[in-house]
């Protein structure tokens, strides 16, 4: 389980990809989908390793504002600076880009589907009254 925090800075997210990631992929795309009233976004990640587990950096100013429990499908970011033609490291079917339109972006490959909790800003705040004597006493009925 992946976890976010909406008023974390910079935060790192872990996950094991079901396929093989591309060699010249550096960013990631997150396409979240709340389970609570199936909301749905996306937010990007930048890729720092992809050895075994692929390891992105991700802002806490993009994540979803409100905290619950989320479905995430994290693809490849393909950008269009790197669909040079022969030298473009993305499966022909998975390009949904035209060539020609330098700095366009697409979605390539689904890498994993993970489920994640976001700590969001709309979490209610919890106020902890402390007094010098601690005594307190509850009374358990049995029926």
């Amino acid at each position: 389980m992946i976890q976010l925090n909406k008023s974390a800075e910079d935060q790192l997210v872990a996950f094991y990809p079901e396929v093989t990631p591309s060699a010249s992929i550096d960013t990631v795309r997150f396409n979240y989908s709340q389970d609570y009233d199936r909301s749905s976004g996306s937010f990007d990640g930048a890729v720092l390793s992809k050895k075994q587990w692929v390891v992105a950096s991700v802002s806490g100013s993009v994540v979803p504002a409100n905290t619950g429990q989320y479905t995430l499908d994290i693809y490849e970011l393909i950008a269009g600076a790197d669909l040079v033609w022969n030298t473009a490291d993305v499966v022909w079917d998975l390009a949904d880009t035209t060539w020609n339109e330098a700095g366009a972006e697409s979605v390539g490959q689904l890498l994993a589907t993970e489920r994640a909790y976001i700590s969001g800003s709309n979490e209610s705040s919890l106020t902890t009254y402390y007094s010098p004597n601690q005594n307190g006493s509850y009374i358990t009925y049995n029926s």
